[in-house]
C-alpha cells in the first residue's frame, strides 16, 4: 500500500470529516420525518456516539434507503479507533450539524459543496471551481427559458458532465420543479412534489465526474431536497481518472459512446457486469454511456496546457505527461473541435455536443477567454456550425468578474441551442453585462426575470435594455445579430465594455463608421487591417529560444520593461541587448536569428497590461528592436515610414484607437488583459498610409510635440491633459467632431478604473 504524505493524510481526514457530518445532518433531517429515525442529541446522550451512530445509519440503509448517504459514511465509522479523542471529535460533528440543520436555507444551497471546495486542496490542479448557487440559478434559468409554460416530462434527460458536489444539477432540479408546477397550475391540474422528485433523481438527472467523495455529496444534496422520499437509483457515476489505463473521466466518453470500467458513488472500480448497488436493490450494468441530453450544464475543468501544462495536475508528472498524450492523440483521432491549449474546458464542450439532441441546449460556465482567446476559436466554430448562441452573461463588476467561487478569473455563462436539421441559424444573442454581478438566489432570479427575450440592437438600435432590481439598475442587455457574430473570429465586442454606448461606438468604428452616442452625425473612417499595413514580429517564446539577455552592448538592442514607472511617454529607447544563443535550451528548439531579426520594428504594440496601473499600448523606440512584452512592428512601405509609425502609435493611443484595442483582448483577470498576434494582426487601425499629407502631418507633428510627455495611468484618462491632446490631434486630422466624452466614460468602464459603475 503506499504511503500517504502527511498533505494527502489532511486531505483524507477532512473529506472523511465532511462525509460524516453529511450523513449527521441528513440524519437530523431525517428524524423529523420518520419517527423510527433518532435525532443526534439522543445518541449523544446514550454516551455511545461511534456504536449508536453506526448502528442508527445501518438501520437506515436496511430498512428506509438513503445507500448513496450512509453507506461510505458507516465504512468510515467502522475503521475509527474508539479512543477519546476520536469521541470527541464526533461529538464536535454531530453538534456542527446540529447547527447546520438550525439554518435550514443552508440545505438547499449546497452547503456541503461549498465546504467540500474549501477542503480541496487540489483544485488548482483539477481545475474544479465551485459555481456559486447564483451563478448556478441564473444559468439554468436562461438554459430552462425556452421549455416556457411545457410541462417537462420523465423522457427529459439532464447531464452534467463534470458535476463536482451538484451544483448546477441542484440547481436544474429546482428549475425543472418551478417549471412543472407552473405548467400543471396553467392547466388546474394536480401535482405530487413527491413523485416529481423521485422522477428527477431516478430518470430525469445525470451527473458524471472523476472525484467519488464530489459524487458521494452530490448525491447527499439532491436527496435533501425531499428526504422523505426514498429512491431506487440515482444517475451518479464516478469515473477513473489516471491508473494504468490512463483514464481520462468523462473525456472516455469521447472515444466511445460506451465505457465498460466506472466507479460508483464511493470509488470501487466497477468492470464489466459489475454489480452497481443503488439502495435496496442491486442491478447488473454491463457498461455506463449518457443518454441522448435536452440539456447539457456545465462548469467544466480548464486548467490549461501552457504555463507549466496544470492538464491533470494532480497526478504524477510521468503518468500526467502520458495522460497529456493520449488526449491529443484522442482528440485528433476523432477530429473534436477542441484544443487543450485552451484547457480541458474546451474538450468537455466537445464533448457535451456528441450527446446533446438537435434542439437541445448547453449551459456553460467558461473563462471570458471562451469569447476571444485564439486558442478557443476551436469551440467557437463548434458553436458557429451546430448551435444558435442565445445569451451571454458578463460580469463587470471590479469586486467579482467570476461565477465560480473559487478562483478569481474572469468568466461569462453561455446558452446555446443545436440547430435542428434546416433550422434558418439566425435572430439574435441576447447578450447581458452585470454591473454588480449577483450575490443571492433572489437576485438571480431578479436578474433572470428581467432579462428580454429580446432588446435593442448593437447594430441598429439605440439604447439598451437596463436590467434592475427594484429601482436598482445593476446592469444592460442588448442583442447582437447571431449570424454577424458567428462570422466574426472572436466574440469579444458585445461584452467588451459594461456601458452600451461605448460598445455601440465600437461596433460603429470597426465598421469604419464615427458616431458619437448624442449624434446622428455619421463620419466615414479608413481602415485598414494591422497586417495589411505591415508585420507583426515574434513572440516571446521564439525571442527566448534564439536570444539571451547581455549584460554587454551586442548588435541586437531590446527594449524589456513595461512597467509603469518605466514606460509614461510614447517615445522609448532601447534598454537592453540580446546576444544570440549557441544551443537550444532544455526541453526547447534552438530558434534562427537570422529568422528573428528581420522581425524587429520600430512600433511596439502591447501584449499584456493591467488597464489598472499602466498607461500606453503602443510606443515608437528610436531604433529597430525585439522586445519580450510588447510586439513588435514594421511597416511594409519603404517611404515615410517614420511618419507612419508616429501616426499609427499616436492613434492606438488615442481613445478610439483604444476602445478597438480593448474590443480585441483576451481577458484573463479582470484589467489583467492580453492580445495574441492573430487577433492584433487582423484588427482594424486606422490606415496612416492612406492620409492625406496635410493629415499625417497634422498627425506626426501631435507626435513629435508630445512624444516625451508624461502620460498617466489609464484610471486617470478622462483627467489627462496629454491623451486629451492626441484626441484632440486625431479628431482635428480626420475632421471628427469633439470625442472626449468617449475617454470620460472609458475612464469609469470597471476594468480600468476598478470602481463600479
Amino acid at each position: 500500500m503506499a504511503t500517504l504524505s502527511p498533505q494527502q493524510r489532511q486531505s483524507v481526514s477532512r473529506i472523511s470529516g465532511l462525509v460524516l457530518i453529511n450523513a449527521l445532518v441528513f440524519q437530523e433531517v431525517l428524524a423529523e420525518h420518520n419517527s423510527q429515525v433518532k435525532p443526534i442529541q439522543k445518541i449523544l446522550n446514550s454516551g455511545h456516539h461511534i456504536s449508536g451512530f453506526s448502528k442508527q445509519w445501518k438501520y437506515i440503509l436496511t430498512n428506509i434507503n438513503f445507500y448513496p448517504i450512509f453507506h461510505v459514511s458507516v465504512q468510515i465509522l467502522e475503521n475509527l479507533s474508539t479512543n477519546k479523542s476520536t469521541t470527541n471529535a464526533i461529538e464536535k460533528l454531530a453538534n456542527t450539524a446540529q447547527t447546520i440543520v438550525s439554518y435550514r436555507a443552508a440545505l438547499r444551497h449546497d452547503l456541503m459543496g461549498r465546504v467540500y471546495h474549501r477542503l480541496l486542496a487540489e483544485a488548482k490542479y483539477l481545475g474544479t471551481y465551485y459555481t456559486s448557487i447564483p451563478a448556478a440559478t441564473l444559468l439554468l434559468k436562461l438554459a430552462l427559458r425556452q421549455e416556457g409554460q411545457a410541462q417537462i416530462t420523465e423522457d427529459f434527460r439532464v447531464a452534467d458532465l463534470a458535476c463536482g458536489t451538484g451544483t448546477l444539477l441542484m440547481a436544474a432540479a429546482d428549475g425543472i420543479t418551478d417549471l412543472d408546477i407552473r405548467a400543471r397550475s396553467s392547466r388546474d391540474e394536480e401535482f405530487d412534489l413527491a413523485d416529481l422528485h423521485k422522477t428527477l433523481s431516478e430518470k430525469i438527472i445525470h451527473g458524471y465526474d472523476v472525484l467519488a467523495s464530489a459524487i458521494h455529496l452530490t448525491a447527499s444534496t439532491l436527496a435533501l431536497r425531499a428526504p422523505q422520499v426514498s429512491f431506487k437509483k440515482m444517475n451518479l457515476i464516478s469515473l477513473p481518472l489516471g491508473g494504468p489505463h490512463l483514464r481520462l473521466g468523462s473525456i472516455e466518453f469521447l472515444d466511445d459512446r460506451y465505457v465498460s470500467e466506472y466507479t460508483d458513488l464511493f470509488g470501487a472500480v466497477k468492470q464489466t457486469d459489475a454489480e452497481q448497488v443503488t439502495g435496496t436493490e442491486s442491478k447488473k450494468l454491463k457498461n455506463v454511456t449518457i443518454p441522448p441530453l435536452d440539456l447539457c450544464i456545465m462548469n467544466p475543468p480548464f486548467t490549461r496546457s501552457v504555463g507549466g501544462n496544470l492538464l491533470f495536475g494532480s497526478l504524477p508528472d510521468e503518468q500526467r505527461k502520458k495522460m497529456q498524450k493520449r488526449l491529443a492523440a484522442l482528440i485528433k483521432k476523432k477530429k473534436a473541435l477542441a484544443n487543450s491549449t485552451a484547457g480541458l474546458g474546451s474538450v468537455f464542450v466537445a464533448l457535451a455536443d456528441r450527446f446533446i439532441k438537435q434542439g437541445g441546449t448547453i449551459g456553460l460556465v467558461l473563462p471570458k477567454t471562451i469569447l476571444s482567446g485564439v486558442a478557443w476559436d476551436k469551440t467557437r466554430q463548434l458553436l458557429r456550425d451546430k448551435y444558435k448562441v442565445e445569451y451571454i452573461v458578463a460580469s463587470h463588476d471590479p469586486e467579482r468578474w467570476n461565477f465560480s467561487e473559487n478562483t478569481d478569473l474572469s468568466e461569462v455563462l453561455l446558452v446555446a441551442r443545436k440547430k435542428k436539421n434546416k433550422e434558418t441559424n439566425d435572430g439574435q444573442v441576447i447578450v447581458v453585462n452585470l454591473w454588480q454581478n449577483p450575490t443571492t438566489t433572489f437576485e438571480a432570479l431578479a436578474i433572470h426575470s428581467a432579462v428580454p427575450n429580446t432588446a435593442p440592437s448593437v447594430e441598429k438600435g439605440q439604447g439598451s435594455y437596463e436590467v434592475k432590481i427594484g429601482n436598482d439598475k445593476i446592469g444592460e442587455a442588448i442583442g447582437i445579430n447571431w449570424i454577424g457574430l458567428k462570422s466574426a473570429y472572436q466574440w469579444m465586442l458585445p461584452s467588451a465594455f459594461g456601458q452600451t454606448d461605448l460598445i455601440r461606438v465600437t461596433n460603429n468604428l470597426i465598421d469604419g463608421k464615427f458616431q458619437l452616442p448624442a449624434s446622428i452625425e455619421i463620419k466615414l473612417l479608413t481602415l485598414s487591417k494591422l497586417e495589411n499595413l505591415g508585420t507583426l514580429g515574434p513572440d516571446r517564446r521564439d525571442i527566448h529560444d534564439g536570444f539571451s539577455l547581455s549584460k554587454n552592448l551586442t548588435a541586437y538592442p531590446a527594449f524589456w520593461s513595461h512597467h509603469t514607472d518605466d514606460v509614461f511617454c510614447l517615445a522609448q529607447t532601447a534598454n537592453k541587448f540580446l546576444s544570440p544563443l549557441g544551443r537550444a535550451k532544455n526541453g526547447r528548439h534552438l530558434r534562427k536569428v537570422s529568422d528573428l531579426w528581420p522581425l524587429a520594428g520600430k512600433v511596439l504594440i502591447v501584449e499584456r497590461l493591467g488597464l489598472n496601473t499602466h498607461r500606453l499600448v503602443a510606443l515608437r523606440t528610436s531604433e529597430r528592436l525585439l522586445s519580450n512584452v510588447w510586439w513588435t512592428f514594421s511597416f511594409s512601405s519603404a517611404e515615410k515610414n517614420d511618419d507612419y509609425e508616429k501616426a499609427l502609435v499616436l492613434w492606438l493611443n488615442s481613445t478610439l484607437g483604444l476602445l478597438i484595442l480593448l474590443a480585441n483582448r483576451e481577458e484573463t483577470h479582470g484589467p489583467w488583459i492580453g492580445f495574441k498576434k492573430p487577433v492584433l494582426a487582423a484588427m482594424p487601425v486606422l490606415s496612416v498610409i492612406d492620409l492625406s499629407d496635410k493629415q499625417l502631418q497634422k498627425l506626426t507633428s501631435a507626435y513629435d510635440k508630445l512624444s516625451t510627455q508624461l502620460i498617466h495611468p489609464f484610471p486617470n484618462m478622462d483627467k489627462d491633459e496629454v491623451r486629451a491632446a492626441i484626441d484632440t490631434s486625431v479628431a482635428e486630422a480626420l475632421g471628427l467632431p469633439d470625442f472626449s466624452v468617449l475617454r470620460t466614460l472609458l475612464a469609469q468602464e470597471p476594468v480600468v478604473c476598478l470602481k463600479r459603475l
